[in-house]
């Protein structure tokens, strides 16, 4: 796992007791939800050792802007352990109300070996969640470790 206080372009980790928090940052809220996946698998593997060999589509749709940052996480999570699926790259479309998302990740299949699985992240969870916008927008979620 990166040390407390990396930081990356778009995203910086923060540690909670039992809980690892992922600020990521984006010029829309589309580049921001990127930063945030990102963000969340630099916890799980280290993505300087995920090719992108392979590409999938994740569709996700919840009742609002909050909930689809907490649906999309968990949505990577699950792909993560149900189907092993190790993604890398996104390419976001978020809805123009902020319900509901369309991704194309790049990635590959877990490979223990050259992947060195790190922190198991349980799930993206509401507490300590805060979105914003100004210039830019800021997302904060904390992952259950």
């Amino acid at each position: 796992m990166p040390p407390e206080g990396a930081s990356l372009p778009g995203y910086q980790i923060t540690e909670h007791t039992a809980d690892v928090g992922v600020a990521a940052t984006g010029s829309d809220f589309t580049d921001a939800m990127v930063s945030l996946a990102k963000g969340m698998f630099s916890v799980i593997v280290d993505p300087e050792l995920v090719p992108a060999h392979r590409t999938w589509t994740v569709e996700v749709t919840s009742v609002d802007r909050e909930a689809l940052v907490v649906d999309w996480l968990n949505e990577l999570l699950y792909r993560y352990e149900a189907e092993g699926l190790v993604p890398k790259d996104y390419r976001v479309s978020v809805d123009e109300s902020g319900e509901s998302l369309v991704a194309d990740c790049t990635g590959e299949l877990l490979n223990p070996q050259r992947h060195r699985p790190g922190t198991a992240v349980k799930a993206a969870t509401y507490h300590g969640l805060a979105l914003s916008h100004n210039d830019e927008w800021r997302i904060h979620v904390v992952l259950d470790v």
